[in-house]
C-alpha cells in the first residue's frame, strides 16, 4: 500500500494527516529539546491539537473567570478600603478580557491566532494583578502578589497554551513586576527580590511542565497517526482476504459461495416487491477435449477470456455472474423477464462465439462454444430456490443432449 501525505481540513480526518510511516518514525526519533516537527507535520499537528484543545479551553476560560471573580471578596474583605478601585480593575477590566477570549475561541477558526489571543489574555489578566499590588502598595506584605503565581502557572498548565505562547506570556508577567515593582510600588528591597526570584523559579517549574506536557501530546499525535496507518493496512488486508474468500482465484468473478449468499439476498427481495429473476447455467462445451489438447494452462486462458465476456452482461446491481464448477458460469439477472432473459443469454452465446477461440477438438465446431440453461420466474412461497438451481440445470442439460451450442429456457409459474 503507497502512504502519502495529506492535509488535515477537519476534525473527522484528523488521523489522516500524515500517511507515511518513515515520517512519523523520523520526527519521534528527534531530538527529546526539539518541539516543533517539520511543516507538513507541524500543520497537521496544529490543526489537531486546535480541534481536540479547543473545548477544554473554553472550560478553562470560564473556570479561570470564576476563580479571578471570586478574589473580589477578598477584596472586599481585606482591603474595603480600595475596594472600589480593585473592583474597578477586576471587574472592568480584567473579567471582560477573560469573556472576551471565551467567545472569540467561537469565531476564531485558526489555532495560531487562538493561541496568540489567549496569550494576551494571560499576560494582561497579570498586568491587572500589578496594577492592584499597585493599588494597595501601602501594604508592605503585597497579599496579591500570590495572585501572580497562580496566574503564570494556570496559564501554563491549566488552559492549553502551547510552549511557544505560554513562555513570553507568563515571563512577560514576571518581568513586568520586576520593572513595575521597581519604579512604582517599591517594596522594600529583600521583598522585591525574593518575589522576583519566587517568579523566576515559578516560571522554570512551569515551563518544565508546559513542555512535557505538549511533547506528551505530540508523540500520542505521532503515535495515533502510526496507529491510523495500522488500521487503515489492517483493513485493507482484511477486505483483500475477504474479497478472495468469495472471489475466484483464476477468473477474478464471484466464487459459488458468495453466489448462494446473493442469490439469497435477491430470491428475498424479488420474493417482497414481485419482480421477476432470470437464472443462467452456462457450460464450456467439450472442455475436457480442450484441455487435452491444448493442456491446462490454455484451458485457464480459455477460462479467463470467457468469464470476462460474460461479465460484460453484469450490468446492474442486482445482475452476478460467478464460477460455479470447472468449466461451468452461473448469472443472476434481476428484475429480468422472460423476453429479456432469452435474448441475453443468447447474446451471451454468439458473444462467446464471437471471440474465436480456436478448438479442434470440439465435436460440434471449430471455436469454442456454451451450452446454456435458462429460467425465469418471480419467486414465491410455493418455490425455493434449489427448484430453480434445479431447473436451470436440467435446461442446462436439455441443452447438450440436443446437440450443444444452444440456449433451452424455461419459464416457471
Amino acid at each position: 500500500m503507497k502512504n502519502s501525505e495529506k492535509e488535515v481540513r477537519g476534525p473527522l480526518s484528523l488521523f489522516s494527516a500524515i500517511k507515511d510511516r518513515n515520517i512519523i518514525n523520523k520526527e519521534l526519533n528527534r531530538g527529546f529539546l526539539r518541539l516543533k516537527f517539520s511543516p507538513p507535520v507541524e500543520e497537521a499537528f496544529t490543526n489537531y491539537y486546535f480541534h481536540h484543545s479547543i473545548t477544554l479551553m473554553r472550560i478553562s476560560f470560564i473556570l479561570g473567570l470564576l476563580i479571578y471573580a471570586s478574589f473580589g471578596i477578598l477584596d472586599m474583605l481585606i482591603y474595603p478600603e480600595f475596594l472600589k478601585a480593585l473592583w474597578a480593575v477586576r471587574f472592568g477590566i480584567g473579567c471582560p478580557i477573560i469573556w472576551a477570549i471565551f467567545f472569540a475561541s467561537f469565531y476564531v477558526k485558526k489555532e495560531i491566532h487562538l493561541q496568540l489571543i489567549t496569550s494576551i489574555g494571560v499576560f494582561t489578566i497579570g498586568i491587572t494583578v500589578i496594577i492592584m499590588l499597585i493599588i494597595i502598595s501601602s501594604d508592605p506584605s503585597q497579599k496579591y502578589y500570590v495572585g501572580l503565581m497562580l496566574v503564570i502557572f494556570y496559564g501554563y498548565l491549566a488552559i492549553g497554551l502551547r510552549f511557544r505562547y505560554a513562555i513570553p506570556a507568563c515571563w512577560g508577567i514576571a518581568i513586568a513586576y520586576f520593572l513595575l515593582s521597581f519604579f512604582l510600588i517599591r517594596p522594600e528591597f529583600h521583598f522585591l527580590i525574593s518575589n522576583s526570584f519566587t517568579l523566576f523559579f515559578a516560571n522554570l517549574i512551569g515551563m518544565i511542565g508546559n513542555f512535557l506536557f505538549e511533547k506528551s501530546i505530540r508523540r500520542n499525535f505521532l503515535l495515533s497517526n502510526l496507529i491510523s496507518i495500522d488500521k487503515e493496512e489492517l483493513e485493507a488486508i482484511n477486505l483483500e482476504l475477504e474479497k478472495l474468500s468469495v472471489t475466484d482465484e483464476l477468473t477474478k468473478l464471484a466464487n459459488r459461495r458468495y453466489f448462494e449468499d446473493f442469490l439469497e439476498k435477491e430470491w428475498s427481495s424479488a420474493m417482497r416487491y414481485r419482480y421477476p429473476i432470470s437464472l443462467m447455467m452456462i457450460d464450456i462445451d467439450y472442455f475436457k477435449n480442450y484441455n487435452d489438447h491444448y493442456g491446462h494452462r490454455a484451458g485457464d486462458e480459455c477460462l479467463v477470456r470467457i468469464a470476462s465476456a460474460i461479465k460484460d452482461f453484469e450490468r446492474r446491481h442486482g445482475d452476478l455472474v460467478a464460477r460455479y464448477g470447472g468449466e461451468e458460469f452461473v448469472m443472476i439477472l434481476s428484475g429480468t423477464d422472460a423476453d429479456n432473459g432469452r435474448r441475453i443469454a443468447e447474446e451471451i452465446r454468439k458473444k462467446i462465439m464471437d471471440l474465436r477461440i480456436p478448438h479442434p477438438a470440439s465435436a460440434i465446431s471449430d471455436v469454442v462454444t456454451v451450452s446454456i440453461g435458462a429460467v425465469t420466474l418471480i419467486p414465491s412461497k410455493n418455490i425455493q430456490k434449489e427448484d430453480v438451481l434445479e431447473a436451470a440445470d436440467k435446461a442446462l442439460y436439455q441443452a447438450k443432449s440436443e446437440g450443444r451450442n444452444r440456449t433451452v429456457y424455461v419459464e416457471l409459474n
